[in-house]
């Protein structure tokens, strides 16, 4: 058996085109590169009528992830970090093929929101680049979707993510490979029109370098340092070039530019629609080829988490100074909330504490809109924030949090157990009663424990009867329950 390494980091990205795993030495403050490996998948090309993923599609990722888990082997699970794309936030049948893909690779795998995708890109290029002062918009154009960044230093300022890509275009607009102008200037076409409301957000006045980042981006540029057009850099003249001579191929199978990989013959002609249009859209001139991209990013984000600088501690905080939130209060029904979960599941993981905490820090976000069911507030900003650092599934999770803070609990009923457990609802609820008078008092001691129908919890007699309304709220909380099934009973210690 391999000995671990915990001088490693092991980042896996399960994009639309292609499946990647990079493995990283942790060297003071940056990473320098040990392995990395590629497999295409085209997952992005992989589904059904239905929006679902083929069981061809999945046959091909399992088996590319069951490799990627022997080339992780000795690295810590803590230190490893496995992220899906656009096509898995497509897919209809995503929850159904992630248990799979989670067993085959042996960690979890987060889904990534667009804009968090965007951010890790950006952040995974800007430590591949050398330090600057200047404003950059970064480019990633990938199977299913296409990001645009542009920040300063480490700091993204503004980010989309669009849903095309060189797989989806190739597939709508080539897909029985034929090139002819006519498609090409469709497919260019409906790429601008996505494109079209990010035309002032990326104005080329807002930055002063644009760097296009691997994929079909470093496809194009190989293929104009081959042919001796430059060193890398990419034209709108060499984009008109590229797009003559396919044309006049008329068929991807005929395609033989120099420079250009065989597995990325079949997609090169919506790719470098895609890139046209952002060209065109956006009024960009030139850009030039940069290394790094989402794993790198993911590698960077994950010593963050490792060495207590984590991404998603800083987007909490933001969110609470932005939306002026009683930080007394979060930090009162977070703590409380806590003690009750790790009484009701002793074993509980730290990360699944952390998780929890967040979410009760952000349990009154929406009162920046209504105090009047803030709670539905709370929930509805959690889920579809651009929170840096989480993924879609914490999201939905700290989402869930929210709305079951209070309130009857049929709204959540469904999620019980998949998206949220029990325990975890029972403990935010518990401390929002608990902390009702917004004031710091002695908390009593007590005891939760899970009982073959529910959950017992068992406060001091005398503390109660001191503090009637917190009584009465938790005979309430118990009615609740039973409205769903579900035993909870309070008694004295």
């Amino acid at each position: 058996m391999t000995a671990p390494s915990p001088e490693l980091l092991g980042a896996v990205d399960l994009g639309s085109n292609s499946f990647r795993v990079e493995i990283g030495r942790v060297d003071g403050n940056r990473i320098v590169s040990q392995s990395y490996w590629k497999e295409t998948i085209r997952l992005a090309g992989g589904f059904d009528e239905h929006g679902a993923l083929t069981p061809e599609a999945q046959a091909r990722a399992l088996g590319a992830l069951s490799r990627f888990h022997e080339r992780l082997e000795g690295i810590p699970k803590s230190r490893i970090r496995a992220v899906g794309t656009q096509a898995l936030r497509a897919a209809a049948n995503a929850a159904e093929f992630l248990p799979k893909a989670e067993a085959a690779l042996g960690v979890p795998i987060d889904i990534l929101s667009g804009h968090e995708e965007a951010r890790l890109v950006y952040r995974g290029c800007i430590h591949s680049l050398p330090p600057s002062s200047s404003r950059r918009l970064i480019l990633d154009i990938g199977g299913a979707s296409t990001e645009v960044v542009i920040g300063k230093g480490l700091d993204v300022e503004r980010c989309e993510s669009f849903r095309m890509g060189c797989v989806n275009t190739s597939l709508r607009f080539f897909a029985d490979g034929k090139i002819t102008a006519k498609r090409f200037k469709k497919a260019v076409i409906s790429c601008s029109a996505l494109l079209e409301e990010g035309e002032r957000t990326f104005s080329s006045n807002l930055y002063e370098e644009a760097f296009g980042s691997a994929g079909t981006f470093g496809a194009i540029s190989d293929v104009c340092m081959a042919l001796g057009w430059s060193d890398g850099v990419v034209r709108r003249e060499h984009l008109q070039e590229l797009s003559r001579i396919l044309i006049e191929a008329g068929d991807v199978r005929k395609v033989e530019f120099d420079g250009l990989k065989a597995d990325r013959r079949e997609v090169i002609a919506g790719g470098l629609a895609v890139l046209t249009a952002v060209f065109e859209t956006l009024g960009i001139s030139a850009m030039r080829p940069v290394r790094g991209g989402l794993r790198v990013g993911l590698l960077y984000d994950l010593l963050g988490r490792v060495s207590n600088q984590d991404a998603r501690d800083v987007a909490v905080d933001g969110m609470l100074d932005a939306l002026r939130c009683d930080r007394h209060q979060a930090r009162r029904v977070s703590d409380l909330a806590l003690g009750f979960y790790r009484a009701l599941v002793p074993n509980a993981s730290p990360e699944t504490c952390k998780l929890l905490e967040r979410s009760t820090l952000l349990h009154e976000v929406g009162m920046a809109i209504s105090s009047s069911h803030y709670h539905r507030h709370s929930s509805y900003i959690i889920a579809n924030a651009d929170l840096s650092g989480f993924s879609r599934q914490e999201q939905e999770t700290m989402a869930a949090a929210a709305l079951a803070q209070r309130g009857n609990l049929g709204k959540v009923k469904a999620m019980l157990g998949s998206c949220i457990s029990e325990e975890a609802v029972l403990a935010v609820r518990l401390a929002v009663i608990l902390a009702h008078a917004r004031t710091d008092r002695l908390w009593p001691n007590f005891e939760a424990v899970a009982v073959k129908d529910g959950f017992e919890v068992r406060f001091p007699t005398d503390w109660l009867e001191a503090h009637p309304l917190t009584d009465y709220l938790l005979q309430d909380e118990a009615e609740c329950w039973a409205k769903i099934g579900r035993s909870v009973r309070f008694s004295a210690l």
